[in-house]
């Protein structure tokens, strides 16, 4: 974050943009240099997602490094906070003991029909092996659930993934670290977004009266 913040400051040292509470827009000099930097041949646009590429690695890591040290408990509720802001209804954390590997029960609409489905979750380093999922799904019938999904802050062992996708089982999606990540920013937990309005000039004036022609 300090990264992005000094280079956000350059560019509004350099008066190129402007801040409004958290969104930044481009200012008049700031149009005028995207100008000149695209009639030489350079895509702006382009250039500013590489620019924040090391500012977004940077946030995974750190969310990956803090999944991967929470308390376990308090890791299970964040999983349940996170499957409620994905349209989940009716979910809860199990009993801390005695949950026969299922640390959160939810249901979700499926067409007409709701499903009860049953989550596991792994807060550890090390690659998650097909016994944790066969765990998982020799506890569905306990719960009357028809699926389950599996979460690791770490990575899935290829047999894992090939006894997920048994077609004569019933179905566990799995959901490693990156991918869980990339639905805590999607739902904006543990992090915060930022709005930056970056306006791409086109090459012609686009009107209602002249249809576009123009």
């Amino acid at each position: 974050m300090t990264c992005l913040r000094s280079r956000i400051n350059n560019l509004l040292e350099r008066n190129l943009i402007e801040r409004d509470g958290v969104r930044y827009s481009l200012t008049s000099e700031g149009s005028t240099y995207l100008r000149k930097f695209k009639d030489a041949g350079n895509d702006l646009t382009s250039e500013f997602h590489e620019w924040l590429k090391p500012q977004k690695n940077k946030t995974r890591e750190d969310l990956l490094k803090r999944l991967r040290s929470m308390d376990p408990r308090q890791f299970e509720y964040l999983v349940k906070f996170l499957i409620d802001k994905m349209g989940y209804e009716n979910a809860e954390v199990t009993a801390s003991s005695g949950d026969g590997g299922v640390d959160v029960i939810a249901s979700i609409e499926v067409g007409i029909t709701s499903v009860k489905e049953v989550i596991q979750v792994k807060r550890h380093g090390r690659t998650t092996p097909p016994k944790d999922l066969d765990a998982l799904r020799g506890s569905l019938y306990r719960f009357g659930a028809i699926r389950g999904t599996l979460i690791t802050t770490s990575k899935f062992s290829n047999k894992t993934k090939e006894t997920a996708l048994d077609s004569r089982a019933q179905p566990i999606t799995l959901i490693d670290g990156e991918k869980l990540v990339d639905l805590l920013i999607e739902h904006e937990i543990g992090v915060r977004k930022h709005s930056i309005y970056l306006p791409d000039p086109l090459p012609r004036f686009e009107t209602e009266e002249t249809g576009g022609n123009e």
